[in-house]
This record gives structure tokens, sequence and C-alpha cells, in this order.
């Protein structure tokens, strides 16, 4: 099992933003994965689909038995992904599907032409789909994320107090792990 880490947009360099440089040292701290995956990205502002998916996929070895988290953004691409990939899991933080009206997010290319197909991410994780949603997020308003989370019929990790994941600590996401981890070994 792995765990790969997607950040928000302009997140660069990756470990020195957000939560993230925490997440992948509690995770191994704990022992819940010892290989967690994470990178700076190529095009880290625009994020585009045709430069991240790519990237995912080769170079940070995407495979059934990862558990990808997305950011924001990474969520995003975590969307796609999980349409063209089998996945142990999806979680979502912050996520979102459609460009929110910001033009940078429309230029990156994962809102259209194609929809995205819920079902197929549905079938590509065995339902294994957490969004993880801060209540008080003003980037992404919540009501965008349980939307989200309610076209793929996914667990809803409501955090009343959190806003969009800036800082550590972030339990809700290692409580999403262990919970996909603890459904494939039942």
């Amino acid at each position: 099992m792995n765990v790969v880490i997607l950040p928000g947009s302009g997140c660069t360099p990756t470990r020195e933003c957000n939560y993230y440089a925490w997440l992948e040292r509690e995770l191994k701290r704990r022992n819940v994965c010892d290989d967690v995956r994470m990178s700076d990205m190529p095009d880290p502002h625009l994020c585009r689909r045709n430069v991240w998916i790519p990237f995912v996929e080769n170079e940070l070895k995407l495979d059934g038995a990862s558990i990808v988290v997305g950011h924001s953004s990474g969520a995003v691409c975590a969307l796609r992904l999980a349409e063209r990939n089998r996945l142990r899991g999806v979680v979502l933080v912050a996520g979102y599907d459609d460009d929110l009206g910001d033009a940078n997010e429309h230029a990156s290319g994962y809102f259209g032409p194609d929809p995205f197909d819920y079902d197929k991410i549905r079938e590509n994780c065995d339902g294994r789909i957490d969004c993880v949603i801060g209540m008080r997020d003003y980037l992404v308003e919540p009501r965008v994320q349980i939307a989200l989370a309610e076209k793929l019929r996914a667990r809803e990790t409501r955090c009343e107090n959190r806003s969009h994941f800036f800082t550590p600590p972030a339990e809700e996401i290692i409580e999403a792990i262990e919970r996909m981890i603890d459904s494939v070994s039942e």
C-alpha cells in the first residue's frame, strides 16, 4: 500500500506548504504507511491536467494499491486519476468539480470538455472515497464540497472548525486513510 499526496495550486516546494510534510511524517511515524509519495509538481501554479496526470501516473507510480490524498486543485486531479486508474481509495480535501469561476482553474483543463464520470470514479475506488470538508472554508465553499460528496456518494468528514486545511495537524485526513486501510483488510 502507498499514499500519494497531491498538493493544491501554488504549493511549491510541496513539503514546505500546508499540512503535507506533517502528513507524510505522521503516516510513517504511526506505522500507518511507510510508502508515502509526494513531489514538487511540474506546473505548480496552473496545475494543468495534461501535465499533472501523466506526471502522477509515471513519476509517482500510481497503482491499484494507492490511496490518493488530493488537496484543493490536487483533489480535482485525484478525481481525474480515479476515472482512469484502479485505486485503493481517494481522500478529497477541500474538493470541487467545477472551475469556481476562476480563470486559472478554467485553464487547468480539468473541467471540460468531458464531464466527470462519478460512477467510474466510485467503481475504480470500490466506493472508498472520503471528502474531508472544512466547514469554514472561504476558498471552496462547504456547499460545493458537500455537493461533490453527494455526487460521488462518498463518506463526508465535516470539520466544523477547519478552513482550507492550510495548517497541521490534520488528524481527519489520517483517520480517513486508516478507514480505507481497515475497509480493505476486513
